[in-house]
């Protein structure tokens, strides 16, 4: 059982008391991010009672399950979260009971209201689900999407933002917004770990910036000295002293592509000016200047050169100055 209260900070601290086990006690900074917790407790403790060999879980409950499991603390935790809340509005049955006809039919209808990219990351995620359930919680169940013909992959966009289209950009932004876009195509950070960055991940003098719990990891990321400006420029404008362990842009990931996208469509910007495309921007600007795939990996911070070749958008005429 859970109790959920407000605390005089204004945090809210939860507590859970099981049945033979010790209280459990978190503290979060929102009723929502609480509950979110209390959720996700509540869906792995099902996931294991049914490995024990209790009523299987919904398919609501193993995406809970799962993103506490694998991906609590990490960026796609949020996301996965999401996209189970939409799988079981489509499919309010125990994870039993969905059929390779139920996906397929439900994939031919979403292909007809949304891109195929996110169709796509839907089953992905819905296949990641019950394999979950059947190699951690060893649950004798089929994956119904094993034998589905995912919809295409995107292709990414080669686009290169210029250095025109940025400045006019950041002048139609407001200064926080401003100094996140900057970042990200000075960094080739990506918007989730800008956003993420604490006062105790800032290290000026040594131009670098901690990088924790990102898509690929935690990792180190060098800066360029207009980074160091812009860094310096965001600390100064946090009021008081702040803790070591707060955030420097107190926005929300999505607010921040929003903002991109109002600023670019009041300008007229064609729609790949995107926040994520200043990276693609920056890691070809990188490799540009020569540098080879593992220090351009340090910068971008990839795993597998494969994905530098993603990111990287050069032509002909960007390595004319290297072969003589």
């Amino acid at each position: 059982m859970a109790n959920i209260r407000q605390l005089s900070s204004g945090n809210w601290n939860v507590q859970v008391r099981t049945k033979g086990q010790k209280p459990v006690s978190k503290t979060f900074p929102t009723q929502a991010a609480a509950q979110a917790w209390v959720d996700g407790q509540e869906a792995l403790r099902k996931a294991e009672e049914a490995s024990q060999g209790n009523a299987l879980p919904t398919v609501r409950d193993l995406g809970y399950a799962y993103a506490e499991a694998r991906l609590s603390g990490h960026q796609g935790y949020g996301k996965c979260r999401m996209i189970a809340d939409q799988l079981a509005q489509v499919f309010p049955v125990t994870i039993d009971q969905l059929t390779p006809r139920m996906v397929n039919d439900f994939k031919l209808a979403r292909l007809k209201q949304v891109k195929p990219e996110t169709c796509r990351a839907q089953l992905a995620f819905l296949s990641r689900f019950y394999r979950y359930a059947q190699r951690e919680l060893l649950l004798e169940v089929t994956n119904p999407v094993a034998s589905i013909v995912m919809p295409p992959a995107s292709k990414p966009s080669d686009k290169v933002v210029s250095r025109e289209e940025l400045d006019a950009l950041l002048g139609a932004l407001k200064p926080t917004m401003a100094i996140i876009v900057e970042l990200a195509y000075e960094t080739a950070m990506r918007r989730s770990e800008i956003i993420k960055l604490t006062h105790s991940c800032i290290h000026l003098e040594e131009r670098i910036v901690d990088v924790i719990d990102g898509k690929t990891g935690t990792r180190n990321v060098p800066l360029t000295k207009r980074a160091v400006e812009l860094l310096e420029l965001a600390a100064t404008r946090c009021q008081g002293k702040a803790l070591p362990s707060e955030r420097i842009f107190k926005v929300k990931p999505h607010s921040a592509s929003n903002a991109v996208k109002r600023a670019r469509e009041k300008l007229g910007l064609p729609d790949t000016v995107r926040i994520h495309q200043l990276r693609h921007t920056r890691i070809t600007q990188v490799a540009k200047k020569g540098l080879n795939n593992a220090q351009i990996m340090v910068v971008s911070g990839h795993r597998d050169p494969r994905s530098v070749a993603r990111y990287t958008h050069l032509n002909a005429r960007d390595v004319l100055h290297l072969i003589d």
